[in-house]
């Protein structure tokens, strides 16, 4: 960085807008990577120069021209809720936060083309006040933004009837930046192109605006059920996966030694000790999943009506779910931290006993069932508890011995992760990133 620069990005945005603060650089230089005890020490130290925040799309263009014709690295940053480090600048340089870009641009029961930085939730009311609704979402839907959801996330609430960010049909579109001199903006719509941009983790364009497929307005409830084991728990949720009378946005099953971590729930004796939990999200009410729960040995322990879903202030199951469960765990005892392992769904109890004769309760296990690629599956954020990195290590290939697909959250190398886009990717920096600013140290192969 040089003084030069940074007066002309003050210029572009706003005094207000720029800041080379030391805490703030800092604080914003981080996403979640922290939930992993091998990132953590590796990306400590890593900050940002300058953070950077537009407010239209012009000046996002702006800004990106400058930092390319001073050849400075730029990390573009969403919320900052990914888990894989791919949010932390390795070489200093801009921090470009989309967090301003936060307009709804269209709207209608189809579809929706955002800002890169809108959150998710005001999404998810915009559509509902017409009738629709996100088709998934993160269980970090409060604060995560449009565009960061799509180049870092997967899948989540919702997935099990419409998959994740990959599948074709529900990101339509985007707008994109490329990182030149003279930057090109792009509107990117045959989902090949978009392999470009899904899961890019900020490496090969800057988006500036996504478009959501939308689906129908449900009327969702929410149900929490106990199982005397998990195995029944775990049948109890792939009936509903497979054969469910209704539609299910969320299915999440935890064994009993996950349970004690959610306090809250424990204090309202929604997750009784000693008992497996299944915590469903369905177009259901109470007597209809209590009815379907008894032929599992189930019984339900509480229930949250439609006029409470996602309202403020009021019990959401989906913050007990995906990695939201390895956040309770950590408040419990930092040493926990998870790894994202596929069960196959006709071995899914099978593996779990196996893995569980295995490594005991060193190894807790919870699904989210899900489709992936057209297959609905036993999905698995299970939580390890850490004591050093050969053993995660040995634990990963164990899984894969008896089976399991693992995508190991512990690294930040973008192609070290078995869900990366491979050459879409590779052919994406080189057209659209060619001095390789984009985001850099987060790949191997650039």
């Amino acid at each position: 960085m040089n003084s030069t620069l940074l007066q002309a990005l003050a210029q572009c945005v706003g005094d207000a807008n720029v800041t080379t603060d030391t805490k703030q650089l800092s604080f914003w230089s981080r996403d979640c990577y922290w939930y992993s005890p091998v990132l953590k020490p590796e990306l400590d130290q890593n900050a940002a120069e300058v953070i950077v925040s537009p407010t239209t799309l012009e000046q996002l263009r702006e800004v990106i021209a400058l930092a390319v014709q001073h050849r400075v690295p730029i990390t573009p940053k969403g919320a900052g809720t990914g888990n894989y480090g791919q949010g932390v600048p390795m070489h200093g340089g801009v921090l470009l936060s989309t967090v301003k870009l936060d307009k709804i641009v269209e709207i209608n029961p189809q579809a929706a083309k955002v800002q890169a930085g809108v959150k998710l939730i005001d999404l998810e009311k915009a559509a509902r006040a017409i009738g629709a609704e996100m088709r998934f979402y993160p269980s970090t839907l409060i604060s995560s933004t449009a565009a960061g959801f799509v180049t870092g996330g997967a899948g989540g609430i919702g997935s099990l009837k419409w998959g994740t960010v990959w599948d074709e049909g529900n990101i339509l579109g985007a707008t994109i930046i490329t990182a030149e001199e003279n930057p090109r903006v792009i509107e990117v719509s045959s989902h090949a192109e978009m392999m470009g941009v899904i899961h890019n983790c900020g490496l090969t364009c800057i988006v500036a605006e996504i478009t959501y497929a939308l689906a129908p307005a449900q009327h969702w409830e929410q149900h929490a059920l106990a199982f005397d084991t998990f195995e029944d728990a775990v049948l109890f949720g792939k009936h509903l996966a497979f054969e469910a009378p209704f539609e299910c946005r969320l299915i999440s099953t935890h064994e009993a030694s996950i349970t004690p971590f959610f306090r809250q729930l424990v204090k309202q004796g929604i997750t009784p000790e000693g008992k497996a939990v299944v915590f469903l999200v369905a177009a259901a009410d109470a007597a209809h999943v209590a009815a379907l729960a008894t032929q599992f040995n189930g019984a339900p322990t509480w229930h949250g009506s439609h006029e409470d879903y996602l309202k403020t202030g009021k019990l959401q199951l989906s913050d007990f779910s995906y990695n939201h469960t390895t956040l309770w765990a950590m408040k419990a005892d930092e040493k926990w931290t998870y790894l994202q392992d596929v069960f196959s769904a006709d071995k899914v109890i099978e593996q779990y006993q196996t893995r569980k004769a295995h490594v005991g309760n060193s190894v807790l296990t919870h699904i989210e069932w899900l489709k992936w690629g057209g297959w609905i599956t036993p999905a698995g954020l299970s939580l390890v508890y850490f004591e050093n990195k050969q053993k995660l290590w040995d634990l990963i290939s164990y899984c894969e011995s008896i089976g399991m697909w693992v995508a190991n959250p512990h690294t930040h190398k973008l192609d070290e992760d078995v869900r990366w886009n491979g050459q879409p990717v590779l052919d994406a920096k080189r057209m659209w990133d060619p001095h390789n600013l984009l985001n850099p140290g987060h790949m191997n192969a650039a």
